[in-house]
């Protein structure tokens, strides 16, 4: 049965109006689901979703809050105690929501969890258990200019470009008012290129690596474009952030996400692009960074109230129409958390795209652990430092890495 995604802006406010308490009474199981606002075609199928839902579910009473204010309202739930059944976690979110006890367990009651991507799995695990479903998520990959690319006789990026490929192409592609890569001074960015020269925050032994040589490595790379004039930061192209860069033709090459599809499609129509995945690094391995929220129950919903927000989680990321195949189908950017699903998605959207779904087989979600909120400070302030040319990268990071040692110092 289809539904008609495209609902009013009536039923859109009245969903952000709804707030009651949960129950199991004589009209059936009540559930509180709430998540965030996204892109009008984006909350549409949220909205399909859970009107196909209750068409299944009949005796379930769901009442959806979707609030551009999210984030402040779920923390002001859970400070009452009293906080819905269902509900979205960021991966970023999810250590801290985790660790407060707020989530319930979801290994045994999530369907077919083994066809998630794994780095999805492990943005929502802890001590071996995975809490909660992703709903979709977006990689990054090297958007490039196909009409500057021709005008400079270089190949398009390709599956065996390397960091020098790169490197050298962004020079050939700096003339006059374009230069060849816009690189943000944003960890979410730069880090892709950590990840995929093998380093990692921690070694296996507990011990701070971030500071490592394949670390230090993967930064002066990135500041390499910026120090060598090959590249500017989107604010010195007259841009907002990367996309806007790139859309302007300002720069040739940059780094984004698959958010940056219906952007570009829809502000900047007229721009020839296409994307790859990132480069191999010195190591011959390649990396990429992911993004996602999942769909959590309460860890306060019991018996018959906890076998219907389960019902409702697999019923919003399952294999269903109205799961990881929906959000394949609808068609809004994100991308399905389920492999199965993932050329369904590149119909919807295009074969052009397949870079951000090879990515997913190795992506990374860059998550610092609890009780290092300073160390990510640092990180955040060393990257600014380095891109600015400030400092140098081998500095910026080691002093990172120093603070991330004196935390672990004073935990044991």
């Amino acid at each position: 049965m289809k539904v008609n995604f495209r609902l009013t802006a009536m039923m859109l406010v009245m969903a952000l109006l709804l707030l009651a308490v949960s129950a199991t009474t004589a009209q059936g199981t009540v559930l509180r689901v709430w998540t965030g606002a996204s892109s009008p075609v984006e909350n549409e199928f949220k909205e399909a979703q859970i009107a196909a839902f209750r068409e299944a579910y009949p005796d379930v009473t769901v009442e959806l809050l979707v609030s551009p204010d999210y984030g402040t309202q779920i923390r002001g739930a859970f400070a009452s105690g009293d906080y819905p059944e269902v509900f979205t976690v960021g991966q970023f979110d999810f250590p801290q929501w985790q660790a407060d006890g707020l989530l319930a367990v979801g290994t045994e009651a999530i369907e077919t969890p083994d066809d998630i991507y794994p780095g999805l799995r492990a943005a929502f695990t802890a001590d071996g258990e995975l809490y909660c479903a992703p709903k979709d998520f977006s990689t990054l990959g090297l958007l490039y200019n196909i009409d500057l690319f021709d005008a400079a006789g270089l190949e398009y990026p390709s599956a065996d470009w390397t960091w020098e490929d790169m490197s050298a192409a962004a020079t050939a592609l700096t003339t006059g008012d374009v230069v060849g890569f816009s690189a943000a001074a944003d960890k979410f960015r730069w880090m892709a290129f950590f990840y995929g020269n093998g380093a990692t925050l921690f070694d296996e032994a507990g011990e701070v690596a971030f500071d490592s040589p394949a670390g230090i490595e993967a930064l002066t790379f990135y500041q390499s474009f910026i120090a060598n004039g090959s590249g500017k930061m989107p604010g010195d192209l007259d841009s907002g952030w990367n996309g806007e860069a790139f859309g302007k033709g300002a720069a040739a090459m940059t780094i984004e996400g698959n958010w940056a599809i219906g952007y570009l499609n829809d502000t900047f129509p007229d721009i020839n692009w296409g994307v790859a995945e990132l480069p191999l690094s010195p190591a011959g391995t390649r990396g990429t960074l992911t993004f996602t929220e999942c769909w959590a129950v309460s860890a306060r919903a019991e018996g018959d109230l906890a076998e219907a927000a389960w019902n409702m989680v697999n019923f919003l990321t399952g294999t269903g129409d109205f799961g990881a195949k929906g959000v394949a189908e609808a068609g809004f950017g994100v991308m399905p958390a389920r492999a199965q699903f993932s050329e369904l998605w590149l119909t919807t959207v295009g074969e052009e795209y397949a870079a951000y779904v090879a990515g997913a087989a190795y992506a990374v979600a860059p998550i610092f652990p609890l009780g290092f909120a300073d160390f990510d400070a640092a990180v955040n302030d060393g990257t600014t430092l380095a891109m600015t040319l400030e400092e140098d990268p081998a500095d910026v990071m080691t002093e990172a890495a120093d603070v991330a040692r004196e935390i672990l110092a004073d935990m044991q």
